[in-house]
């Protein structure tokens, strides 16, 4: 909570009072406080990637190679319709 009251204090620092000297020294730190989060949001999201249960990894292969199955099935050209043999007797 102390964090965040800090947070909303530079914001509104930043909106009302800086002036433009100071404005891209703020816009460096937001930009580096933003590429921060998305980093760790990223590092936790793949963690709990890994704890997921493992029949969703299944699932998973199962669906892409159904995908890869349906295409080359639809890329299939028709075999070419052979005449009939007509035998004279």
């Amino acid at each position: 909570m102390f964090y965040l009251i800090i947070a909303v204090a530079m914001i509104l620092y930043y909106v009302f009072v800086a002036p433009k000297s100071i404005k891209g020294t703020m816009h460096m730190i937001f930009l580096v406080a933003g590429i921060a989060c998305l980093i760790v949001l990223s590092i936790l999201s793949f963690i709990r990637l890994i704890q997921s249960p493992p029949e969703i990894f299944v699932g998973g292969g199962m669906a892409i190679v159904g995908f890869f199955a349906l295409r080359d099935v639809m890329r299939l050209k028709p075999l070419p319709k052979k005449k009939k043999e007509t035998s004279k007797r």
